[in-house]
């Protein structure tokens, strides 16, 4: 009963369907949520910002309800015009406020003003500001960022969202601020991967003193950029008076239209998101809000066909020619299983070299390129596998209530409740087509207790609860000789000899043999002692246990289904040790292990993976660093050495991968003057995969055979068949820096200038390509004056050409970089 009170507030609107019983999350069934789905975008608009009533229905708030602003006085405060220099303590890490100095982690904080300075639209952009981040491409969809080698979690005000590698673009622009946390969560959130997470902190009524804002204020945006980049959005902040309670509530708004450097890309979009704080009394806080996504972009997978001569070129020397066989038989425009059946395009490499008499008469013809149209021709770094009938579409919600009862100064007791849901369809015409619907909700209660048994001892512990419920429907079309990589000439552009039918169609041709349908929950215990001592030395200790069920009914690599129901305990634990040296250093050590599922790219547990009792993964950090807040805090810096383990499941192959990897990362800050800051970003890793890879797609050279007689087709092989020697390098650069600088004139205009290097390095694990080393280039310039900002953005402004890996096809698909693109961002405050 107490989660329905705590989280009514969170549904103002019916999500039932009324033919169906009323189930926890109805919402997830495409039975039971037409309504939704289906929703006109007026009306989504409408649900996604269901608080708003709250504060339409609240009177204004007396004058002498309104709480001032206190002023915040350090050393470097007011040098720090874009708060470069991390100020405000985080309790993302474990759970406990801590200055960023004094947290023995390794932790980035990017307040939004510099995210806007530095032009920072996605995570991949994260790179030019953090230490140990690098994102190749998954599908040209920035949904989570590379740490570490790995990829991360997303996390929403301290709860881990629904997966999301490539699903939908993660939001950047409605967070006050963004931690970027290396290596696994701390156990007051959950297990979870070893790489790091990112916890997003959406914009709310209050400063970073915590107190409201007095007066109501307003900013207004529009961008305009090159390739018809549009991008308007309205913010909007206020006190209020809820019942006779005073509140603050605070809204945001981003709308886009764009089109893309890469032909036929396109990303349009709407971002709504409401938060609101309210005090029922002097010691009872609640907060509460709302963020809905409606995604609406296509995928690019770059280019195909890849050579090192193609890389070394920059595109001068790509192999055009079209398909001798016409398997479009009917001429509607595509390929259906019925055509393509006979022809087996997706061949296993049993052996290296593969023998070419292997494939049947059929294969041959089907595979062979027509020696007549094949020939040498150059493509731009804007031409990739798309066209526009692809699409990538997503409604995502997330929705969150939390209540705080303090009974003094040293205890209180939170009350959190948290629902993220996803519904996500795409297609790509080389051949594939997903549909995810999946949902979350966690509920956790947390009682923070600080203690002084001693003159020079304090502890500072957490303890809590929790319960984590999510289920889903994961479905893929998956093999059949779909997906057929190099089929394509991207230098002519799409045919129906190379356009696959896809299940979205609803034609029935085309089934989701890949499905995985079920629901897992999470309960948890968890507690944590951060002890000071003597002001110097710090010691934190925290563990979790959980307890999890998960049930799937899902098919197994040949499509065949069964339902498997599993449970089992995972224990997380983190140790770490600070101490504080003179001349504002700190150093400190740092282990942990954490146990987390596996999960999907829709989010839900692999049958296969639930049934063999692989379903808990492992992970583990050992981390060392030093910190230091120097020249009376003008300048911050750390530096920190890791080793990582990790374990993950492989769903195409069916098989474990096992990776360890290592690494020195240095950052630092500084705010020398009031008009001028740098900020530095150095990278040395190198992550290796312990055990044979499993190929997607495997480039014909590899395989001793000429591309012209197989580029019909698509070869998949294992690291055993290949010879490939492990452990092996996992295609990520051992070298990643980036530096950053910016002036600002008294007289409100001013400039920044900053560049990222990355090191050359192997696209996939056939190495067959060796991407070449690169660096690229970003400047701005801004002027302010009155309530009027203008600032212009601009990335690669020298043109620089680079490539990036594509995550699963790695030997077989590459990213190009894009031209240099510029923007100019108009702004108004009131």
């Amino acid at each position: 009963m107490a989660y329905a009170v705590l989280f009514a507030p969170a549904f103002p609107f019916p999500m039932t369907d009324t033919n169906q019983p009323a189930r926890f999350c109805p919402s997830l069934s495409r039975r039971t949520s037409p309504a939704v789905r289906h929703a006109s975008p007026a009306r989504r608009l409408l649900i996604a910002m269901s608080l708003l009533p709250v504060a339409l229905l609240a009177q204004p708030a007396a004058s002498d309800e309104v709480v001032k602003l206190a002023d915040i006085e350090t050393d470097a405060g007011e040098l720090d015009l874009y708060s470069v220099l991390p100020s405000r303590p985080t309790s993302t890490v474990f759970g406990t406020d801590r200055a960023v100095q004094d947290t023995p982690r390794s932790i980035t904080v990017i307040e939004s003003s510099l995210t806007d300075l530095y032009g920072i639209r996605t995570v991949n952009d994260f790179v030019a500001v953090t230490a140990g981040s690098f994102t190749g491409n998954y599908f040209g969809v920035p949904g989570a960022l590379d740490v570490r080698g790995e990829r991360a979690d997303n996390f929403f005000r301290g709860f881990r969202r629904i997966e999301n590698r490539g699903n939908f673009p993660t939001p950047i622009a409605s967070t006050d601020f963004v931690e970027i946390i290396k290596g696994p969560p701390p156990p007051v959130y959950g297990g979870g991967k070893v790489g790091g997470i990112l916890n997003f902190i959406p914009k709310t009524a209050k400063s970073k003193t915590a107190k409201f804002i007095e007066k109501p204020q307003g900013i207004a945006s529009v961008t305009l950029g090159t390739y018809d980049k549009k991008i308007a959005s309205v913010e909007y902040g206020t006190p209020f008076s809820l019942f006779g309670k005073r509140s603050g509530a605070y809204g945001f708004i981003q709308t886009e239209d764009s089109e893309n450097y890469y032909n036929n890309i396109y990303n349009k979009g709407t971002l709504a998101q409401l938060a609101v704080d309210t005090e029922l009394s002097d010691s009872v806080l609640l907060e509460y809000g709302v963020m809905a996504q409606w995604a609406d972009l296509n995928q690019s997978l770059g280019w195909n066909r890849v050579t090192q001569e193609l890389i070394d070129t920059n595109g001068g020397r790509y192999l055009s020619g079209r398909p001798a066989l016409n398997l479009d038989t009917n001429g509607n425009g595509y390929l259906s299983p019925s055509e393509i059946s006979a022809y087996s395009l997706e061949q296993f490499a049993f052996a290296d070299p593969f023998p070419y008499g292997a494939l049947t008469a059929n294969q041959q013809a089907a595979f062979r390129l027509d020696p007549t149209t094949v020939k040498y021709t150059s493509i731009g770094h804007n031409t990739v596998q798309v066209e526009p009938g692809d699409f990538s579409q997503t409604d995502a919600l997330t929705l969150y209530f939390d209540i705080t009862k303090t009974f003094t100064s040293d205890f209180n007791v939170k009350n959190q409740s948290f629902y993220d849901s996803m519904n996500h369809t795409k297609y790509s015409s080389y051949g594939f087509t997903a549909d995810y619907v999946a949902m979350a909700f966690e509920n956790k209660t947390t009682a923070n207790l600080k203690l002084t048994p001693s003159e020079h001892t304090v502890l500072d512990t957490i303890f809590g609860v929790s319960f984590r419920y999510s289920d889903g429907d994961e479905r893929e079309s998956r093999g059949r000789g779909y997906q057929v990589l190099d089929r394509r000439d991207i230098s002519v552009g799409a045919t129906g000899n190379d356009r696959f039918e896809g299940a979205h169609t609803g034609t029935g041709n085309v089934p989701y043999n890949w499905r995985q349908t079920g629901d897992f929950s999470d309960f948890g215990i968890f507690g944590l002692i951060d002890a000071t001592f003597f002001e110097k030395l710090g010691v934190i200790l925290s563990g979790r246990w959980d307890r999890y069920e998960a049930t799937t009914n899902g098919t197994d690599l040949a499509s065949v289904f069964q339902e498997v129901s599993a449970s089992d305990s995972a224990f997380t634990y983190n140790a770490s040790v600070n101490y504080k040296l003179p001349a504002g250093l700190s150093t400190y050590v740092t282990h942990a292990e954490s146990r987390y599922l596996e999960l999907g790219q829709g989010g839900m547990i692999d049958r296969l993976n639930l049934a063999q009792g692989t379903w808990l993964q492992d992970s583990e950090i050992s981390e060392i660093g030093l910190k230091g807040s120097l020249l009376k805090n003008r300048l911050y810096a750390t530096l920190a050495y890791y080793e990582q383990e990790k374990t993950a499941f492989n769903s195409q192959a069916g098989t474990f991968d096992t990776y360890e990897s290592e690494g020195t990362e240095l950052e630092a800050r500084f705010a020398p003057t009031k008009t001028l800051s740098f900020t530095a970003a150095a990278t040395w890793q190198k992550t290796l995969l312990k055990n044979p890879p499993f190929f997607l797609g495997v480039p014909p050279g590899a395989l001793g055979l000429d591309p012209t007689l197989v580029y019909g087709g698509r070869f998949v092989s294992t690291g055993q068949v290949l010879g490939v020697q492990t452990p092996i390098e996992a295609p990520t650069p051992q070298k990643v820096f980036s530096l950053g600088t910016t002036y600002t004139s008294p007289k409100g205009w001013g400039g920044s200038f900053g560049g990222t290097y990355v090191s050359s390095f192997y696209s996939g694990y056939a190495q067959q390509i060796k991407l070449p080393e690169y660096t690229t280039y970003r400047a701005a310039i801004f002027y302010n004056t009155g309530p009027w900002s203008f600032r212009i953005n601009a990335n690669n402004i020298f043109d620089e050409k680079s490539y990036a890996p594509q995550f699963l096809f790695w030997d077989t698909f590459i990213s190009p970089s894009q031209g240099p693109t510029a923007e100019l961002t108009v702004t108004y405050k009131w």
